[in-house]
């Protein structure tokens, strides 16, 4: 159910009933984003968006944060080029929370000059972290390749040197000419009665200062009437491009047309660009296109990330897709593909309130219309094939279309190889005589039933005949099923010089069956708006997959045949080494992952969790088909099988079905391998240079293992450290202005876990970073946590686990992987009373016992530290 209406003000207000959880999103959209700033506030809409967290007439630092996770909720924001949005999920009993904050940081933030200084460092912070990042690096050359004149073509997050000098003045202007009642709208999702929250809205918006709204005039982007090629020199491993043309804005009737072209050339495994440049031959590492479609004029790219030996080549191979795309209108079976996986994510949108206010947010602000998604669809449902060919004709032109390249290439050598293609091109696109032959297709309309099932789920564990388990959840309150199957083993079981076995063996899962080619497996799953997919990791190896429920029989015919009868062909195992190569020579472009592999080594010592996961280049040479064939037959066995499946589903078809299933395995037992762990006896730091602008750091400690009885309140310590509100954000970041991503972390092992922070600033930073690190651990060891702090991080804990529980992924990987574990598979279902069980003593003690012991430091980046 929706409620619009408008408060004295101007603000306009959306409610959106669901009751199918008890959670509300609360969300403001700021109709201004980067693109509404002028010459001298490049950044500014972003930096306010960092600013309002950090006090108001009513909250004091970090007291934002602190009052919302102490609720139980989360809260971020983001910003685009055509708005800024802010956001708080929480628990319906504390939905007054969130829209107390969010009133208050939209309409009366302070702005405080000190805290303004101190924000500075942060969001230059957040500058360097993203000129070391090649996805970050190679989207804003795009964007300024495609946009000239337009503000498009500027970085949301703005220069460091207006960031650095913008007055708290200017910030206030800005903040009061566009954050303006008439120019923000308030959307409520989840589960509240309209006529209840329409009394609080009222209260809590309608005073806002009706300020008077600064127009903005945003620079026009003349037509592109030339090729573009923008190269830039970076030292990263790996090579990443787009090949663009300009396309209209979002309310364009050609919009749904581009949308669908999109779909059919790079959206999914069974998609054109992907068979071309990735599947039958690794000319890619990965490969995909994009309709980017914004309040002004937008684009369409095909992005690519490759090695910089095959860049020629697969940008050759572009070529003939390109062509035939312009050249021949798509298949039936294409279009149909597509506009299933259209109208499915109506159903996957649903799964979360955070969805269901985002998707109607952005349906809100482009077209004034929450519920435009229906028109759209009918856009979608009338598209004939020919549709698809004449919007290819028309925006793919032979003389207007940009390359951009990041690439460690001598800049000469990589705009020789672009301006070849370039000619080519231009040349094939030229020659094109497209075809007018039509075809007959009417879209099969996709009606699902999507109102909600009222019932209490429940979950039930089955032994098998078999001797495998089966853990199942009837959830119906949308018509999509969660399952996941996993076996015991992961790295645990392979051989001494085999790192790496469990990340090819999962990538090659499902290469092809007894039944289906890889080719077909891809095309079914997509042809089915579905996914299905291997993962492998330190203790398990399984199969998982996502459905809707009127496609069950046909996903679980793919979906046994791939557990049951695998075939590891040559060819696409050696496509795969390839790509899988290509990933660890690239590790130097991911330092924060090299960091967390140095600590693992170290604090792992000996131990199968010490070993990189994705294997050294001469491991994964070693590994061939009978390798793959052989750590199958270790691990598939029916009692070492544990299935979990949430969702729209009958418990008597999967009984029957999943005994069919597990008695095709050999029933074997369960495996249960264990392995010594050493004891760490001194302070270890690790030091691994490497010229990048920030350093990552790890300070690190022996944590818990999966049973300790402990765990919760190891739960505890690091929800005290954790979020917005917690220890290290407040002292480190906020404080300190050290760093933009500070965070503890920790794993639980079988035999042994660890429990440490991670932070990444400048260089110049680091050895305090790596003291305050140390501080605040030993604070929780020497001083008892306060009642208040206490119930913060209980109530925060127990907050985002019943968010997180909105997704049957979540709820169906707690139940699976705590069966496996051994330990009660209800356990994390109902936590609560176990978080609320820890006292302060229990903290206090804990804390002790974990930083008394040895550390280890893990250093990446340009320096070292004392």
């Amino acid at each position: 159910m929706s409620k619009k209406f408008q408060l004295k003000n101007g603000l306009k207000v959306l409610f959106l009933e669901s009751h199918k959880s008890p959670v509300v999103s609360v969300q403001m959209w700021v109709k201004t984003g980067s693109a509404d700033e002028k010459k001298g506030e490049e950044g500014i809409s972003h930096f306010i968006e960092h600013l309002v967290f950090k006090g108001t007439r009513k909250y004091k630092v970090g007291e934002i944060a602190a009052t919302v996770e102490g609720s139980g909720g989360e809260l971020n924001a983001y910003t685009s080029f055509d708005q800024t949005v802010f956001y708080v999920t929480i628990s319906k009993q504390f939905s007054d929370v969130a829209l107390d904050v969010i009133s208050e940081m939209m309409g009366f933030p302070t702005f405080d000059s000190q805290e303004i200084d101190n924000e500075r460092e942060v969001v230059i912070e957040e500058i360097k972290r993203g000129q070391d990042s090649p996805g970050r690096r190679a989207s804003q050359l795009l964007f300024t390749n495609v946009f000239k004149k337009s503000p498009y073509g500027r970085p949301v997050i703005g220069y460091d040197k207006v960031v650095n000098k913008v007055s708290p003045k200017k910030i206030r202007e800005y903040y009061q000419s566009r954050y303006v009642p008439s120019n923000m709208f308030l959307v409520v999702a989840g589960d509240f009665e309209s006529k209840e929250m329409k009394k609080k809205v009222e209260q809590m918006f309608g005073e806002f200062a009706p300020y008077k709204l600064r127009k903005v005039s945003r620079g026009k982007e003349p037509a592109q009437k030339n090729i573009r090629i923008k190269v830039e020199h970076a030292k990263f491993e790996q090579t990443t491009g787009y090949l663009t043309w300009r396309i209209p804005s979002v309310k364009n009737k050609d919009i749904a047309a581009l949308e669908v072209l999109s779909a059919i050339l790079g959206q999914g495994d069974s998609s054109r660009l992907m068979q071309s440049l990735r599947i039958k031959e690794p000319l890619t590492n990965s490969v995909g296109s994009f309709s980017y479609s914004m309040q002004d004029d937008g684009l369409f790219a095909i992005s690519f990330n490759l090695e910089k030996e095959n860049l020629g080549k697969a940008l050759q191979a572009l070529i003939p897709e390109m062509t035939r795309i312009i050249e021949t209108p798509p298949t039936a079976a294409e279009m149909q593909k597509a506009i299933t996986n259209f109208a499915s994510h109506e159903v996957y949108s649903m799964e979360t309130v955070d969805n269901i206010a985002r998707k109607a947010g952005s349906n809100e602000f482009y077209y004034g219309d929450h519920d435009y998604y229906k028109k759209y669809m009918k856009q979608i449902y009338a598209l004939k094939p020919e549709d698809i060919q004449k919007v290819a004709k028309k925006y793919f032109k032979a003389n207007s279309f940009g390359l951009s390249l990041l690439t460690n290439m001598e800049k000469k050598e990589a705009e020789k190889i672009l301006k070849g293609f370039s000619k080519d091109l231009k040349k094939a696109i030229e020659k094109i005589k497209p075809s007018k032959a039509q075809q007959k297709f009417a879209a099969k309309k996709f009606n699902i039933n999507l109102g909600v099932e009222k019932h209490t789920p429940k979950t039930e564990k089955i032994v098998l005949s078999s001797g495998a388990t089966l853990l199942i959840r009837e959830q119906k309150e949308t018509p999509y099923v969660a399952m996941k199957a996993a076996f015991m083993g992961g790295v645990r079981v392979e051989g001494e010089n085999q790192n790496g076995l469990t990340e090819l063996f999962s990538r090659n899962w499902l290469s092809g069956s007894k039944k289906f080619s890889e080719d077909e497996i891809n095309l079914k799953v997509d042809e089915m708006a579905a996914g299905i997919g291997a993962f492998g990791g330190r203790n398990s190896v399984g199969l998982s997959m996502d459905y809707l429920s009127p496609f069950e029989d046909r996903m679980l015919e793919i979906y046994a045949d791939s557990l049951l009868a695998p075939q590891f062909p040559e060819a696409i195992l050696e496509r795969e080494k390839i790509v899988i190569k290509n990933q660890i020579k690239a590790r130097n472009d991911n330092p924060a992952q090299i960091c967390v592999l140095n600590f693992m080594k170290e604090i792992f010592k000996g131990h199968p969790y010490s070993r990189d996961v994705i294997g050294t280049e001469q491991s994964i040479s070693a590994i061939g088909v009978k390798e793959l064939k052989d750590y199958y037959g270790k691990i598939a066995h029916a009692k070492n099988l544990t299935i979990c499946v949430v969702g729209d589903v009958n418990k008597d078809k999967w009984v029957k079905s999943m005994e069919a299933l597990t008695k095709e395995l050999p029933r074997g037992e369960k495996i249960t391998n264990s392995f010594a762990v050493s004891d760490l006896k001194e302070n270890k730091k690790l030091f691994h240079e490497l010229k990048k602008e920030q350093s990552h750091i790890i300070v690190g400690y022996r944590g818990l293992t999966l049973k300790d009885p402990e765990r919760f309140t190891l739960e505890i310590i690091q929800s005290i450290l954790s979020g917005q509100g917690g220890r290290l954000f407040l002292e480190l970041r906020d404080k300190n202005s050290l760093a933009y991503s500070v965070s503890p972390m920790h794993m639980e092992g079988i035999e042994c876990g660890y429990f440490g922070g991670y932070i990444g600033c400048s260089p110049e930073k680091s050895e305090k970073a790596v003291q305050m690190l140390k501080a605040e651990f030993q604070k929780l060891a020497e001083t008892k946590i306060s009642a208040e702090e206490l119930t913060r991080a209980q109530r925060y804990l127990i907050g985002r686990h019943d968010i997180e529980l909105q997704r049957k992924s979540t709820v169906g990987n707690a139940i699976l992987f705590d069966d496996i574990y051994g330990l009660n598979y209800r356990e994390s279902l109902d936590v609560a009373d176990k978080y609320f069980a820890v006292t302060p003593e229990e903290v206090q003690k804990l804390a002790q016992r974990i930083f008394a012991q040895p550390a280890v430091i893990s250093l990446v980046g340009p320096s070292d530290v004392k």
